[in-house]
Formats: structure tokens, sequence, C-alpha cells
């Protein structure tokens, strides 16, 4: 039992080691390149990730590693808390990401997915907050929120690609990566649809390809 909780405090220390070390990064890059709406766009981006990275771990760990978690326990509290943290942050940034988009001249589908996907948002945090209190899903509302926000990132993507703001590698990436996991999760796991992390996968690339090229 004590090596267990050695090896689950262990996990953790380092999870939050590396998402510190992460947030002392985008720190150094802000500096280095100045506070802009560019880098702060660019960080949301990244942290919503970090964010997630940090709950991804105690689901990791209560779902499959089999850790002892008492049911009034505050993990599950802190789990789902920084899942709905990381939508939010990423409704940050990619509200950023879309005036950057407009002022590039592109205001058509990058409107078209922060609306989607702040639609897609506000129906998960409802959807997580009800799983906090009832310890149930309400799957048609699980099943909204995945459709949309990979459509809405699908649409920034090709924002991206109309406007240069970044690499087209970026675009590309977020396009197929969004399109691809919709048709994989609508036809290979239908009922099991929900699987956040792949909705942070795309705002970090943004994010990243958004400081290395300016």
């Amino acid at each position: 039992m004590k090596s267990r909780i050695a090896s689950r405090n262990g996990i953790l220390a380092f999870t939050i080691l590396i998402a510190i070390g992460a947030g002392l990064v985008l720190l150094n890059a802000i500096v280095a390149q100045g506070l802009s709406m560019r880098t702060v766009t660019a960080s949301l981006l990244i942290l919503c990730f970090v964010v997630f990275t940090v709950g991804g771990m105690l689901f990791t760990g209560r779902a499959f590693l089999k850790w002892q978690i008492a049911e009034t326990s505050s993990h599950l509290t802190w789990e789902r808390s920084l899942v709905i943290a990381a939508v939010l942050t990423t409704v940050f940034g990619l509200a950023l990401l879309e005036d950057l988009l407009r002022a590039a001249g592109e205001p058509l589908l990058s409107r078209l997915g922060m609306i989607a996907y702040l639609l897609g948002a506000v129906v998960v945090v409802v959807a997580e907050t009800a799983h906090l209190s009832k310890r149930d899903w309400m799957y048609p509302q699980i099943v909204l929120y995945v459709v949309l926000a990979f459509l809405a990132q699908a649409a920034f993507g090709a924002s991206l690609l109309q406007t240069g703001l970044v690499a087209g590698w970026a675009g590309w990436a977020t396009i197929l990566w969004n399109l691809g996991w919709l048709l994989v999760m609508l036809i290979v796991r239908p009922r099991d649809i929900y699987y956040p992390v792949l909705h942070h996968v795309a705002p970090l690339l943004i994010g990243i390809a958004l400081l290395i090229q300016q």
C-alpha cells in the first residue's frame, strides 16, 4: 500500500513539475518576444494542453492505474475541474486567435469556428459539472460537444491556411487531426466518443507555431 501511495505521489509530482516547467518556458518566451496579442494567444493555446495534462493524469490514475480513490475524496473534483479549466483556457485562446485571424483578413471561418467551439464549451461544462454532482454523464451533450469541437478547430485550421498567420503545416495538421479523429470516433467508437485530450492537441500545435514564427 505504501509503495502504491509513493508511486502515485511520484507520478503526480512529476506531472506538476512538467506543468511548472512548461509555464516557465512560456514566461521566458513572453519576456524574450515581448507581451503581445500573439504571444498571449500562443501561451493560452499551449496552456490548455498543460492544464489538461494534470487533469488527464488524475483520470489515468483513477481509471487505469487503479489508484484507491475514496468516494468522498476531492480527487474527482480536482480531475474534472482541471478538464473544465482546460476547456475554458481553450476558449480564451481561440477567442484571441480569432482576433488575429480577422486582423489578417479572414473573418468568416474564424468566426464560425469560435461560435461553434464556444457553444460546445458551454455544453461540456454543464455536462462535466452535472457529472460531478450526479456521477452520471449526459451523453447526448457530450456527443454534441465532441462534434462541435472537432469541426470548430478544423475551421480554425482552414482559416490559418488562408491567412498565412503561421506556417502551413500547422493549418493542415489542425484540419487533418480534427476531421480524422471525428471520423474515427463516429465510426469506430460511437458509444465511447469522449476523449478530451484530442481537443487540446491542435491548440498546442497552433500555439507552438505562433511562438516560433514571428
